[in-house]
C-alpha cells in the first residue's frame, strides 16, 4: 500500500466512517483519487465501501484479539506480489491445500477472483471465506476442534480426513525460517495438520516474505529438505540461498 493508502485504512478504523470529500480534503487530492485508493482498499478487504465514502470493516472481538487485522497488513503489499506469483503454479483441475496464514489467504483471494477451476483442502475458516463467492472453486474443510487462536481446525477428525487425501500442491507459511533447519511456527496445533497434509501433497510451495527469514518460533515444523519450492519478494543473501539450494529449494523471486 501506499503510505496514504495505509493512513486511510488507520483513519477509518479509528472514525468508523468516513466520506470521501473529507478523506480528500485530508490528504490534499481528488475525490477520484481517493475514490481509486478506497475501491483498492475494500478489493483487499482492508475496508469497506459504501456511497459516499468508506467504512471500518466490523469484526468479532476474537479476531482483533488475535491479532488479524494487523496481521494481514504487515507487508501487505510484499504478500499481494508473493500470491500473485503463486498463481503461475496453479492449472486447471488441481486439488491443493491452503493454510489459514495472512500470506496465503492472499493467494486464496487471488484464486476467487480468477474463479479458477480447481479444488481447495483447508482447515481455515479465513480461507473458506475467502473462496465462497467463487462459483469454479470447490472448498473441502477439514474438521476437527476450532483453534480460536488461528481460526482453523485442527486434531483428530482433520487428521483422519487428511490422510485419505491426495493433493497436488500444498501451500503453507509459517512465522520464520531458518534456513539450515527449517520452518517454525507460534501456532502449536497447526503444526500436525501441516505435517500430515505435506506428507500428502506432491509439492510443498512455502509463501513467505522475506522478514521472515532467520525467525525462530517456538515449535519447528518442517525440515528444509522437505519444502520444495520458495516464494518471496526478495533476493536472499548468498549465504542463506546456498543453504536453502542445497536442500533442494527451488527460491522464486517475486515479480
Amino acid at each position: 500500500m501506499r503510505d496514504r493508502q495505509q493512513k486511510i485504512v488507520e483513519y477509518v478504523q479509528n472514525v468508523g466512517l468516513a466520506s470521501f470529500a473529507d478523506l480528500a480534503g485530508m490528504f490534499n487530492v481528488s475525490p477520484f483519487t481517493i475514490r481509486r485508493d478506497v475501491d483498492y482498499l475494500a478489493k483487499s478487504r482492508l475496508i469497506a465501501r459504501i456511497k459516499g465514502g468508506a467504512q471500518r470493516i466490523e469484526t468479532p472481538d476474537q479476531f482483533r484479539e488475535a491479532g488479524l487485522p494487523n496481521r494481514m497488513q504487515t507487508n501487505y503489499k510484499h504478500k499481494e506480489i508473493i500470491a500473485r506469483n503463486a498463481m503461475d503454479f496453479l492449472q486447471s483441475g488441481d486439488s491443493i491445500f491452503l493454510d489459514g496464514s495472512s500470506t496465503v489467504s492472499c493467494l486464496a483471494r487471488s484464486i476467487a477472483q480468477a474463479d479458477l477451476n480447481i479444488t481447495v483442502v483447508t482447515n481455515s475458516v479465513l480461507i473458506v471465506m475467502e473462496l465462497a463467492q467463487a462459483n469454479n472453486v470447490r472448498v473441502m474443510g477439514l474438521g476437527g476442534i476450532f483453534d480460536r487462536e488461528t481460526y482453523s481446525f485442527t486434531d483428530f477428525e482433520s487428521v483422519s480426513h487428511a490422510n485419505t487425501l491426495y493433493i497436488n500442491k500444498a501451500f503453507f507459511s509459517c512465522t520464520g525460517l531458518v534456513p539450515n533447519e527449517g520452518t517454525y511456527e507460534n501456532a502449536v496445533f497447526n503444526r500436525n495438520i501441516k505435517r500430515l497434509i505435506s506428507k500428502r501433497s506432491s509439492k510443498v510451495i512455502l509463501l513467505l516474505d522475506s522478514s521472515k527469514i532467520n525467525r525462530p518460533a517456538l515449535n519447528h515444523t518442517f525440515k528444509s529438505d522437505e519444502i520444495d519450492i520458495l516464494i518471496t519478494e526478495k533476493k536472499l543473501p548468498d549465504k542463506e540461498s546456498k543453504i536453502l539450494t542445497d536442500n533442494g529449494i527451488e527460491i522464486i523471486i517475486a515479480k
